[in-house]
């Protein structure tokens, strides 16, 4: 199966949502405790990735909403390949509002796990973004079966790279 590498779409796409967030979002959002406008940012940001990512790849029917509207399922055309011995932080149970990213198995091993795109991802919601992270669903993985299902934080760059494939 061939897979291309479409990391620098995906950074545009970060890069952009970063950006309306963090010059016309954050200030107000912040100091006000505005959670209304993480939540308009989220329905933006799923067009700016409907635009800029889906489409580019002929995927833009793709059903994709806001995370207050719904929990995101993973994008299987996505796959996201981290090199050997980065640092994943796995959620301790498949809870997806679960606050505890502390799962034993926190190293990259060769062809352990498959990891599929959900979002990205930064630990406060309301200040500054960088979106320091791919929030991921292990979809498979032979030596940890027990982490199926279960989401995880993978730092972006690092040698991250984003993988599409026009199967799944």
């Amino acid at each position: 199966m061939k897979e291309d590498d479409v990391t620098p779409l995906m950074d545009g796409y970060r890069e952009c949502a970063r950006h309306v967030w963090n010059c016309y979002f954050s200030k107000d959002a912040e100091p006000e405790q505005d959670w209304n406008l993480r939540d308009d940012l989220n329905t933006i940001a799923v067009g700016l990735f409907r635009s800029l990512v889906l489409r580019k790849l002929g995927r833009e029917h793709v059903d994709v909403l806001p995370d207050h509207v719904i929990a995101r399922e993973p994008l299987l055309f996505l796959r996201l390949d981290a090199p050997v011995g980065s640092v994943l932080h796995v959620n301790r149970s498949t809870d997806m509002t679960s606050g505890y990213w502390d799962d034993p198995v926190n190293r990259v091993e060769p062809d352990a796990l498959d990891l599929r795109f959900l979002q990205y991802f930064d630990w406060w919601s309301l200040g500054c973004q960088d979106f320091a992270y791919y929030r991921v669903r292990i979809v498979a993985s032979r030596p940890h079966p027990h982490l199926i299902s279960r989401d995880a934080l993978l730092p972006v760059g690092q040698g991250v790279k984003v993988l599409y494939n026009d199967v799944g």
